[in-house]
C-alpha cells in the first residue's frame, strides 16, 4: 500500500516537533540522524507544495484576466 503523502500543514507541523525535539535536546545519536533525515525531506515536500501553489495561482489569475 503507498503511504499517503502529507498536507504542507502536516509537514510544518511535523518540523516543527522535529525543531524542538533538537532544541530541547530530547534525541540520542541514532534518532538525531533519522530525524535530520526525515526534516530534508519534510522541506523538499514543503518547497515543492509551495511552487505548485503559486504556479496554480498563478495560472487561476491569468485565466481571470487579473495578471
Amino acid at each position: 500500500m503507498a503511504k499517503k503523502e502529507l498536507t504542507y500543514e502536516q509537514a510544518l507541523a511535523r518540523l516543527e516537533q522535529i525543531a524542538t525535539a533538537l532544541e530541547q535536546q530530547q534525541t540520542g545519536l541514532d534518532t538525531l540522524t533519522n530525524n535530520l533525515r526525515e526534516a530534508q525531506e519534510l522541506l523538499a515536500l514543503c518547497r515543492r507544495k509551495l511552487l505548485k501553489a503559486e504556479t496554480d495561482i498563478n495560472e487561476i489569475l491569468k485565466e481571470d484576466g487579473t495578471r
